[in-house]
């Protein structure tokens, strides 16, 4: 398939479209379903986002107990069993709280970065995660789970193996950033050629400044291998928006370091600096335990 070109011609449109997804190794309806996206909850009390076709879906970490799990899903019109698959950023009990419970109730996989695959098995919160369910994934190699193709890639946290992920169908993507220092050129490749963005903006510089935190837990949130700062994640969104980012999430808002209106105004402010029109791109800051509706891509 080297070199190959897509043909523009209207009266192969089909064929093109067949091409193209045995070309990406999609699935070649995927075409035909909706992307879906919900956050079931995000900050420090639990993280769990569900990604979806319309008809089953995957969860991003797994950071809340499984009932409530459920229960969220539920109010978004989504069963428990439509659950295909997990995918686990990092190893802390936030992001991985119930892993554990969903593999005892379904026979999914479960992936995660090798580093992390070895802290999960040592960790209380997975000692009786179901025999087998855990399944390396490697960076930039691909994961195909209902028609989506999902790709992991490194972050720096201070957490063993610390990912985000990549998903695409055959006409949109969403990068999920999270619990990350900074961000690296290869966090950036990712986060720049998504159409939807899920991106930490953990704390308000200030706020983090004069909190009750002890100093060397405010070097370790700000630090390299800590959290994303609000001014961080506006300066990069700004730098590099374009209007093909149909929508931009701000996650994992701390309770104790920041608020959502301060959030949202710092990535408006950066906006604003640079003259730029977000249009049409819904800006969202994502609450912490609490899920929000589900979005259509």
């Amino acid at each position: 398939m080297k070199g190959f070109v897509f043909g523009k011609n209207p009266k192969n449109a089909g064929y093109t479209v067949f091409l193209r997804e045995l070309y990406f190794g999609m699935d070649l309806f995927s075409s035909l379903y909706p992307f879906v996206f919900c956050s079931l909850a995000s900050g420090s009390n639990g993280n769990c986002y569900y990604i979806g076709n319309g008809e089953e879906g995957i969860l991003i970490d797994a950071g809340i107990s499984m009932r409530s799990i459920r229960k969220r899903l539920g109010e978004i019109g989504v069963t428990i069993n439509r659950i295909k698959a997990v995918f686990i950023t990092h190893d802390h009990s936030d992001h991985i709280k119930g892993v554990a419970a969903l593999t005892q109730l379904l026979e999914i996989p479960v992936y995660a970065s090798h580093e992390c695959i070895e802290s999960v098995r040592n960790n209380p919160d997975c000692r009786d995660i179901r025999t087998g369910a855990l399944t390396a994934i490697g960076e930039a190699a691909e994961k195909h789970v209902i028609g989506l193709a999902v790709e992991g890639f490194h972050v720096s946290h201070d957490a063993p193996g610390s990912m985000g992920y990549h998903i695409r169908n055959s006409h949109n993507s969403i990068t999920l950033a999270t619990d990350l220092g900074y961000i690296s050129e290869k966090v950036a490749f990712y986060l720049k050629k998504a159409t939807v963005v899920v991106l930490e903006s953990n704390y308000d510089e200030e706020m983090l400044h004069k909190s009750r935190y002890p100093r060397f837990l405010r070097e370790r949130v700000s630090g390299a291998r800590g959290h994303l700062g609000n001014r961080q994640a506006a300066e990069f969104l700004a730098e590099h928006f374009t209007p093909y980012m149909s929508h931009i999430f701000l996650c994992h808002l701390s309770k104790e370091n920041n608020h959502p209106d301060l959030a949202m105004n710092t990535l408006r402010e950066k906006f604003s600096n640079r003259g730029i029109d977000t249009g049409e791109t819904i800006l969202r800051t994502l609450p912490r335990g609490a899920r929000t509706e589900p979005f259509y891509f």
